[in-house]
């Protein structure tokens, strides 16, 4: 069967689609096939990037397709599925939870944010997701540490897993990501080295959990 990563949020313009893609070119670096489950079907922004990629000949490889029923993903012949999923706590983002060996939220600073995707991560624990599936990653972050170091301190006090490593805004990442490239392909190394220490996080959380799995 298929590793299943589920990139989860209860609102839009977090940075779901964003760690789904980083996350999809980490493990396909690795000789992994991939392919991005894209459920926010009124936009498919992740089917727009794969073609985008696709387009312009950028390797590694990443397949992408838009899909509605989690109970598809069963079918699928990959050694990964990454699931980019709707902006909302619908049945569907339950389901994916539920099948996903990790669930990644993605969160900016702000309490609008941080509420919201506080009281998703609560209601998947709710309806039966294990607490310690769940991983939440800062993104959008600002050049303020106090600001960084209170969302990730309000996330903890709730009993959520925070990621070490946060995501600032960079006008670097939204140029790559507009070609066909992910946030570890940047022409700027330093903006690399981030995203791909972020991404080596989430592998070593997910290394974590299949091996208590297993």
């Amino acid at each position: 069967m298929s590793t299943i990563i589920a990139c989860l949020s209860q609102k839009g313009g977090v940075g779901k689609s964003t760690i789904a893609r980083l996350l999809a070119r980490t493990f396909a670096s690795a000789d992994w096939s991939v392919k991005i489950c894209d459920f926010n079907t009124n936009q498919l922004t992740s089917v727009d990037w794969v073609a985008l990629r696709m387009n312009s000949g950028i390797e590694p490889t990443i397949d992408a397709q838009p899909m509605s029923s989690v109970k598809k993903l069963k079918s699928e012949p990959y050694d990964l599925l990454v699931i980019d999923g709707k902006p909302d706590s619908d049945v569907t983002s339950l389901e994916a939870a539920r099948v996903a060996d990790l669930v990644v939220i993605p969160t900016g600073l702000t309490y609008d944010d941080l509420k919201p995707q506080a009281g998703f991560g609560n209601e998947l624990i709710a309806k039966g997701v294990a607490r310690n599936k769940i991983l939440f990653v800062l993104n959008k972050t600002t050049e303020s540490d106090v600001a960084t170091r209170d969302a990730m301190t309000f996330l903890r006090a709730q009993g959520f897993e925070v990621a070490e490593t946060d995501l600032a805004t960079k006008t670097g990442y939204q140029m790559a990501q507009n070609i066909g490239f992910s946030i570890a392909e940047t022409k700027y190394p330093t903006l690399n080295e981030r995203a791909d220490t972020l991404a080596a996080e989430i592998v070593d959380k997910l290394n974590t959990l299949t091996q208590v799995a297993a």
